[in-house]
């Protein structure tokens, strides 16, 4: 009943379109792609037209994240209407009696409806998103709940580039590169005030976010973080195929399935929350560590910790209530200005980076175990100075890393000596 509804709201909407470009001519103009026909009352048909081109660059991208086959959406498309106004969209029939009052977008089947941001990228970003949402009802009948739906919708809009440039699933570089998008800014501002929600606290936000920014990101944050590991990304990915239930099951599912990981994910959402902003890099972020980690034998383990990686694990678990000793030695290059920053384990002091020297050394217990609950306890790190002891309270992760901003460790180089041992 719906779905006739709806097509034959569609089949009026393509006639009064149609009559609306006579009678309107001046309010709206068209552009089509392959995957979408945009109609719009904003001026530039150079800006209507690169919409079109990123979001036809977007689909290919999309199928292959989804493991679609080929030639599955070669025929699929969607009509979008990009608003400064809604008024005359109104007037003239082109916005669906069903969809509710919305300040950015809205999806309803193959059609979307964007307002237009302040900034280019805000308003394409939200194109794509409202695409990610329409493709998955196409293709598989719905979009999960709403943490799943929201979350694959921000991984795969949040983009680099734009017309044919354009490439998905990409993190902002810096925030001049992503205006009014604000993901990363209302993150960060939970981190400092202790408050990072756990991941299962997000994967039971209620279906309905209401536009609510902040959650949107840690959707984001955990689609990210499910896809970027190779022990995860199967189950994430197949769960879409299960897209029709937007229940407790859908996530019950997917929580089951890697049941057997959630340790290890758990520790490593505490790990990249700590560590998510601007210039975060999956291939210098992902953390080495697995639940089926050896429980430390109190033996020696020596490491090299590179300068340009962020949390680095020993490969061991530490015991609850013991006490260790780490030692570090060795230079590294920590940044280049007019000549190389040098630094050893205690850091440079002419600058500091989250509150501690720069190029310092420093330490993370991350527990193996965790009690569910609304937010995380707040990671503790410790600085590494040539010897420094930490008491274990519970079995945990050692993990390290050398003190830096996550968007300035391209050009480090080298690495610091680190040993594990007995303290006496």
């Amino acid at each position: 009943m719906n779905g006739t509804l709806f097509q034959i709201g569609l089949a009026a909407g393509v006639l009064f379109i149609g009559m609306a470009r006579a009678t309107l001519a001046d309010d709206f103009r068209k552009a089509s792609g392959q995957h979408i026909e945009i109609t719009s009352d904003v001026a530039s048909e150079t800006e209507i037209h690169q919409w079109v081109n990123s979001f036809d660059a977007a689909v290919d991208q999309w199928r292959a994240f989804w493991g679609l086959p080929e030639h599955a959406l070669d025929s699929w498309s969607v009509k979008a209407f990009v608003m400064q106004d809604k008024t005359p969209f109104q007037r003239a029939g082109l916005i669906d009696p069903r969809v509710p009052d919305f300040e950015q977008g809205y999806a309803l089947g193959n059609s979307l409806w964007i307002l237009k941001q302040p900034s280019d990228y805000y308003t394409r970003h939200l194109l794509l998103h409202e695409g990610v949402h329409s493709l998955a009802f196409d293709q598989f009948a719905g979009a999960g709940p709403s943490w799943f739906m929201e979350g694959t919708a921000e991984l795969l809009s949040t983009h680099s580039g734009s017309g044919a440039t354009t490439q998905i699933n990409q993190l902002p570089v810096d925030r001049e590169s992503v205006p009014y998008w604000g993901r990363l800014k209302l993150i960060r501002q939970r981190r400092d005030e202790d408050a990072i929600p756990t991941l299962e606290t997000v994967m039971r936000y209620p279906n309905n976010l209401n536009g609510d920014a902040e959650r949107y990101g840690w959707c984001w944050a955990a689609a990210m973080l499910l896809s970027e590991y190779d022990e995860y990304r199967d189950v994430f990915v197949a769960a879409a195929r299960s897209g029709r239930d937007s229940g407790s099951n859908f996530t019950r599912q997917i929580y089951q399935r890697l049941l057997p990981e959630w340790p290890a994910l758990i520790a490593r959402w505490r790990l990249m929350c700590h560590q998510l902003d601007y210039g975060f890099d999956w291939e210098r972020e992902r953390v080495e560590l697995a639940v089926d980690d050896p429980r430390w034998d109190g033996q020696p383990i020596s490491l090299d910790i590179a300068a340009d990686k962020g949390w680095q694990s020993l490969g061991v678990r530490l015991p609850a209530g013991i006490r260790c000793k780490i030692s570090a030695q060795g230079r590294c290059v920590i940044a280049k200005r007019d000549k190389d920053w040098q630094s050893e384990p205690n850091g440079v002091t002419i600058e500091y980076v989250n509150g501690r020297p720069l190029g310092q050394l420093t330490a993370c217990l991350v527990p193996s175990r965790h009690q569910s609950q609304p937010l995380c306890e707040p990671l503790k790190t410790v600085s590494v100075n040539e010897q420094t002891e930490l008491r274990t309270t519970t079995e945990s992760w050692l993990v390290l890393q050398i003190n830096d901003d996550v968007g300035q460790r391209t050009d480090n180089t080298g690495s610091y000596a680190v040993e594990l041992s007995t303290a006496n």
